[in-house]
Protein backbone atom coordinates (compact mmCIF):
# COMPACT_ATOMS: atom_id res chain seq x y z
CA UNK A 1 0.00 0.00 0.00
CA UNK A 2 1.30 3.45 -0.95
CA UNK A 3 1.83 5.51 2.24
CA UNK A 4 0.29 8.51 0.50
CA UNK A 5 -2.97 6.60 0.04
CA UNK A 6 -3.42 5.87 3.75
CA UNK A 7 -6.42 7.69 5.16
CA UNK A 8 -5.63 9.56 8.40
CA UNK A 9 -6.94 7.64 11.42
CA UNK A 10 -7.16 4.32 9.54
CA UNK A 11 -5.08 1.45 11.09
CA UNK A 12 -2.09 0.56 9.00
CA UNK A 13 -2.21 -3.16 8.07
CA UNK A 14 0.64 -5.20 9.52
CA UNK A 15 2.95 -7.01 7.17
CA UNK A 16 2.74 -10.78 7.39
CA UNK A 17 5.92 -12.63 8.25
CA UNK A 18 7.36 -15.80 9.71
CA UNK A 19 7.43 -14.42 13.25
CA UNK A 20 4.16 -16.03 14.40
CA UNK A 21 5.05 -19.44 12.97
CA UNK A 22 8.48 -19.31 14.61
CA UNK A 23 6.88 -18.53 17.97
CA UNK A 24 4.44 -21.45 17.62
CA UNK A 25 7.20 -23.87 16.66
CA UNK A 26 9.37 -22.58 19.49
CA UNK A 27 6.58 -23.10 22.02
CA UNK A 28 5.96 -26.61 20.68
CA UNK A 29 9.65 -27.50 20.91
CA UNK A 30 9.82 -26.12 24.45
CA UNK A 31 6.79 -28.20 25.42
CA UNK A 32 8.39 -31.38 24.06
CA UNK A 33 11.65 -30.68 25.90
CA UNK A 34 9.75 -30.00 29.13
CA UNK A 35 7.74 -33.22 28.75
CA UNK A 36 10.90 -35.26 28.18
CA UNK A 37 12.54 -33.65 31.21
CA UNK A 38 9.58 -34.59 33.41
CA UNK A 39 9.63 -38.18 32.15
CA UNK A 40 13.40 -38.36 32.66
CA UNK A 41 12.93 -37.50 36.34
CA UNK A 42 9.74 -39.39 37.18
CA UNK A 43 9.65 -42.16 34.55
CA UNK A 44 13.19 -42.91 33.29
CA UNK A 45 12.06 -46.41 32.31
CA UNK A 46 10.06 -44.84 29.48
CA UNK A 47 13.30 -44.17 27.57
CA UNK A 48 14.49 -47.78 27.99
CA UNK A 49 11.48 -49.94 27.14
CA UNK A 50 12.84 -52.90 25.21
CA UNK A 51 16.19 -52.72 26.99
CA UNK A 52 17.87 -49.93 25.04
CA UNK A 53 17.80 -46.13 25.01
CA UNK A 54 15.51 -44.26 22.64
CA UNK A 55 15.11 -40.50 22.64
CA UNK A 56 11.31 -40.65 22.60
CA UNK A 57 9.75 -41.80 25.92
CA UNK A 58 7.61 -44.51 24.38
CA UNK A 59 7.60 -47.86 22.63
CA UNK A 60 5.91 -49.42 19.61
CA UNK A 61 5.65 -53.11 18.83
CA UNK A 62 3.66 -55.78 17.05
CA UNK A 63 3.06 -59.49 17.38
CA UNK A 64 1.05 -62.43 16.06
CA UNK A 65 -1.63 -64.37 17.93
CA UNK A 66 -2.58 -67.87 16.83
CA UNK A 67 -5.76 -69.36 18.27
CA UNK A 68 -6.74 -72.94 17.46
CA UNK A 69 -10.38 -71.87 17.50
CA UNK A 70 -10.43 -68.17 16.54
CA UNK A 71 -7.70 -68.08 13.89
CA UNK A 72 -4.66 -65.82 13.32
CA UNK A 73 -4.44 -62.18 14.36
CA UNK A 74 -1.84 -59.40 14.44
CA UNK A 75 -1.67 -56.78 17.19
CA UNK A 76 0.12 -53.42 17.10
CA UNK A 77 0.58 -51.15 20.13
CA UNK A 78 2.11 -47.73 20.71
CA UNK A 79 2.55 -46.94 24.41
CA UNK A 80 4.04 -44.19 26.57
CA UNK A 81 3.87 -43.13 30.24
CA UNK A 82 0.59 -41.88 31.66
CA UNK A 83 -0.50 -40.50 34.99
CA UNK A 84 -3.49 -41.90 36.83
CA UNK A 85 -4.77 -45.45 36.48
CA UNK A 86 -3.83 -47.86 39.21
CA UNK A 87 -0.54 -46.16 39.90
CA UNK A 88 1.61 -43.07 39.46
CA UNK A 89 5.12 -42.42 38.21
CA UNK A 90 6.57 -42.97 41.69
CA UNK A 91 4.53 -46.11 42.38
CA UNK A 92 3.33 -48.48 39.65
CA UNK A 93 4.47 -47.35 36.18
CA UNK A 94 1.27 -46.66 34.26
CA UNK A 95 1.13 -46.54 30.48
CA UNK A 96 -1.41 -45.64 27.82
CA UNK A 97 -1.62 -45.41 24.08
CA UNK A 98 -3.25 -46.79 20.98
CA UNK A 99 -3.25 -50.00 19.02
CA UNK A 100 -4.63 -51.90 16.05
CA UNK A 101 -5.88 -55.45 15.77
CA UNK A 102 -5.90 -57.23 12.41
CA UNK A 103 -8.28 -60.20 12.10
CA UNK A 104 -8.20 -63.28 9.83
CA UNK A 105 -10.77 -61.52 7.64
CA UNK A 106 -8.43 -58.57 7.15
CA UNK A 107 -10.59 -56.27 9.29
CA UNK A 108 -8.90 -53.76 11.55
CA UNK A 109 -10.06 -52.56 14.94
CA UNK A 110 -8.68 -49.41 16.50
CA UNK A 111 -7.85 -49.96 20.14
CA UNK A 112 -7.31 -47.80 23.18
CA UNK A 113 -4.51 -49.27 25.27
CA UNK A 114 -3.94 -48.87 29.02
CA UNK A 115 -1.83 -50.83 31.45
CA UNK A 116 0.69 -51.09 34.23
CA UNK A 117 4.20 -52.41 34.72
CA UNK A 118 5.67 -53.81 37.90
CA UNK A 119 7.27 -51.13 40.05
CA UNK A 120 10.85 -50.35 39.05
CA UNK A 121 13.49 -48.40 40.94
CA UNK A 122 15.04 -46.94 37.81
CA UNK A 123 15.21 -47.44 34.08
CA UNK A 124 15.41 -51.24 33.84
CA UNK A 125 12.14 -53.08 33.10
CA UNK A 126 13.78 -56.43 32.34
CA UNK A 127 11.77 -59.22 33.97
CA UNK A 128 9.12 -56.83 35.26
CA UNK A 129 5.50 -57.95 34.94
CA UNK A 130 3.20 -56.16 32.53
CA UNK A 131 -0.57 -55.85 32.17
CA UNK A 132 -2.14 -54.39 29.02
CA UNK A 133 -5.83 -53.72 28.49
CA UNK A 134 -7.05 -52.94 24.98
CA UNK A 135 -10.54 -52.21 23.73
CA UNK A 136 -12.12 -50.81 20.62
CA UNK A 137 -13.20 -47.18 20.62
CA UNK A 138 -15.57 -46.61 17.75
CA UNK A 139 -16.61 -42.95 17.68
CA UNK A 140 -19.65 -43.67 15.51
CA UNK A 141 -21.14 -46.72 17.25
CA UNK A 142 -19.79 -46.24 20.75
CA UNK A 143 -18.89 -49.94 20.79
CA UNK A 144 -16.00 -51.15 22.97
CA UNK A 145 -15.80 -54.59 21.29
CA UNK A 146 -13.39 -56.28 21.06
CA UNK A 147 -12.06 -55.98 24.59
CA UNK A 148 -8.76 -57.76 25.21
CA UNK A 149 -6.28 -58.11 28.05
CA UNK A 150 -2.71 -59.35 28.17
CA UNK A 151 -0.53 -60.50 31.07
CA UNK A 152 3.20 -61.20 30.98
CA UNK A 153 6.59 -59.58 31.46
CA UNK A 154 9.46 -57.85 29.71
CA UNK A 155 12.05 -60.18 28.20
CA UNK A 156 14.14 -57.58 26.41
CA UNK A 157 13.87 -56.66 23.64
CA UNK A 158 10.38 -58.22 23.60
CA UNK A 159 7.22 -57.99 25.68
CA UNK A 160 6.16 -61.61 26.26
CA UNK A 161 2.47 -61.98 27.11
CA UNK A 162 -0.61 -64.15 26.87
CA UNK A 163 -4.18 -63.06 26.19
CA UNK A 164 -5.66 -64.45 29.44
CA UNK A 165 -8.34 -66.13 27.33
CA UNK A 166 -9.69 -62.83 26.02
CA UNK A 167 -9.26 -63.47 22.27
CA UNK A 168 -11.60 -66.47 22.13
CA UNK A 169 -14.09 -64.60 24.29
CA UNK A 170 -14.10 -61.78 21.75
CA UNK A 171 -14.07 -63.70 18.43
CA UNK A 172 -15.65 -66.75 16.86
CA UNK A 173 -13.72 -68.91 14.36
CA UNK A 174 -12.70 -66.97 11.27
CA UNK A 175 -12.50 -63.63 13.07
CA UNK A 176 -16.23 -63.02 13.58
CA UNK A 177 -16.74 -60.54 16.41
CA UNK A 178 -18.90 -61.93 19.21
CA UNK A 179 -21.83 -59.75 20.27
CA UNK A 180 -22.39 -61.35 23.67
CA UNK A 181 -18.82 -62.01 24.80
CA UNK A 182 -19.82 -61.37 28.42
CA UNK A 183 -21.90 -64.57 28.26
CA UNK A 184 -18.85 -66.73 27.53
CA UNK A 185 -16.65 -68.44 30.15
CA UNK A 186 -13.97 -66.03 31.35
CA UNK A 187 -11.05 -68.37 30.68
CA UNK A 188 -11.03 -70.47 27.52
CA UNK A 189 -8.01 -71.01 25.28
CA UNK A 190 -5.01 -68.99 26.44
CA UNK A 191 -3.13 -67.58 23.43
CA UNK A 192 0.55 -66.52 23.70
CA UNK A 193 1.69 -63.19 22.27
CA UNK A 194 5.20 -61.83 21.85
CA UNK A 195 5.35 -58.15 20.95
CA UNK A 196 8.51 -57.33 19.00
CA UNK A 197 9.70 -53.75 18.74
CA UNK A 198 8.64 -52.45 15.35
CA UNK A 199 6.78 -49.82 13.39
CA UNK A 200 3.27 -49.37 12.07
CA UNK A 201 4.66 -50.18 8.61
CA UNK A 202 5.83 -53.57 9.90
CA UNK A 203 2.35 -54.25 11.24
CA UNK A 204 0.72 -53.19 7.96
CA UNK A 205 2.90 -55.59 5.98
CA UNK A 206 2.14 -58.55 8.26
CA UNK A 207 -1.58 -57.73 8.27
CA UNK A 208 -1.66 -57.59 4.45
CA UNK A 209 0.06 -60.98 4.25
CA UNK A 210 -2.44 -62.41 6.74
CA UNK A 211 -5.36 -61.37 4.56
CA UNK A 212 -3.96 -63.05 1.44
CA UNK A 213 -3.76 -66.50 3.02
Amino acid sequence: MNPSSVVPGMPVPRKSGPGCLVQVLGALALGIVLMCAIYAVFAPWAFFMGGHFHIYPGWTGWGKLHSNTAGDYVLYVSISPRTGGRGTYRAVPHIGGQGLLCTPKGERYRLRVDGDFEKTSGADLQGKTAFLYAHNYSVLSGSTRPSLEFHGKWNNPDLVLDDHGSLTRAFDPGGVLVTNSHMRPYIQEVVPLTLHEGSRADFDAVCAALKTR
